[in-house]
């Protein structure tokens, strides 16, 4: 039977959370909701969430970088890149597209990755958040829209999932077709690395791009089939997350795997820090609760981060 591991606050802990919010700090992180994004204020057993910034933009899409200093997003009025760094500033990043469907920041944050459907191009952006450079990779050719992008933290190599399957993309222009496991439903790059991690429903694997592209096994659950919806790496490397969309999460380390159910609907695994992912945003979850959910793959806890009590306001 597979562990249930849910750790909620005490109310105690709820108001502590409030107050620090109110107070200022320690700040926790950023989680976009709706077209704004809000602060995170606390510690994960013991945070709550502040009122939305107020940065005169609304936002239709939205990557924090897992450093929590930025976001890249795309402004709602003209579709424009964006650079965001909350209570500081805006700026618009020199790409000539609009509208992406799709935005990911790479696993430590340096990079982002956009997707253009009117055009099949997949956009690179490297060296964020102050020296941001732009690459363009021709898509076109496979003729649809990827159900997940993935780009490295150096921008040099960028990845994603189609029908068709797995296709990575050098910066140099070569363009690999994977010969992955069939049946990939989530990748996502180590940090700082080439090296791709990719999830099916029987088991967790790893490829390194730009050399013999040998596959190396994470970890098989194909006892209990999952249907994964994203994969992560701790900051370190050493921990493999993965989210299904039935809201188990796996800590995987070592070839061993623990197993946790999050009470949610994961929308996706976003690095905090460490080994600490935020699963989902603001909305309602698969219990109605409407509470954010964080996975801290290295305590083994799923905590929840509750909007802070009596804030008015967000910060400049």
């Amino acid at each position: 039977m597979r562990t249930l591991v849910i750790s909620s606050l005490f109310w105690s802990s709820i108001f502590c959370g409030a107050a620090l919010a109110q107070v200022g700090g320690p700040f926790l992180g950023l989680v976009p909701e709706g077209t704004q994004i809000r602060p995170m204020y606390g510690l994960p057993a013991a945070g709550a969430i502040g009122a939305a910034f107020h940065s005169g933009r609304a936002f239709s899409l939205v990557a924090v970088s897992p450093q929590q200093n930025f976001a890249v997003a795309v402004a709602a009025d003209t579709g424009e890149l964006l650079i965001v760094k909350p209570g500081a500033s805006i700026m618009a990043l020199n790409v000539t597209e609009t509208n992406p469907s799709a935005l990911v920041a790479s696993p430590h944050g340096t990079a982002a990755a956009a997707w253009f459907p009117l055009s099949g191009h997949l956009i690179a952006l490297s060296g964020l958040p102050d020296s941001p450079q732009v690459s363009v990779i021709d898509v076109s050719f496979l003729n649809a829209s990827p159900l997940s992008i993935a780009i490295s933290d150096d921008g040099q190599w960028a990845a994603g999932l189609w029908g068709a399957g797995v296709y990575t993309f050098a910066s140099s222009g070569q363009v690999i077709p994977l010969q992955a496991d069939p049946g990939v439903t989530a990748i996502a790059f180590f940090h700082n690395s080439s090296t791709l991690a990719l999830a099916t429903p029987n088991r967790a694997t790893s490829i390194a791009l730009g050399g013999s592209l040998t596959t190396s096994l994470l970890y098989d659950y194909s006892a209990q089939p999952l249907m994964p919806r994203a994969i992560a790496l701790s900051f370190d490397n050493k921990i493999a997350a993965i989210a299904d969309v039935a809201g188990t999460v796996l800590a995987i380390q070592s070839g061993a795997a623990k197993v946790f159910d999050c009470g949610c609907t994961p929308e996706g695994l976003y690095g905090m820090g460490g080994a600490l992912f935020r699963l989902n945003g603001t909305g309602a979850t698969r219990h109605g609760s409407g509470e954010l959910k964080l996975f801290d793959a290295a305590a083994g806890a799923v905590w929840i981060v509750p909007p802070g009590l009596a804030l008015t306001g967000g910060r400049q």
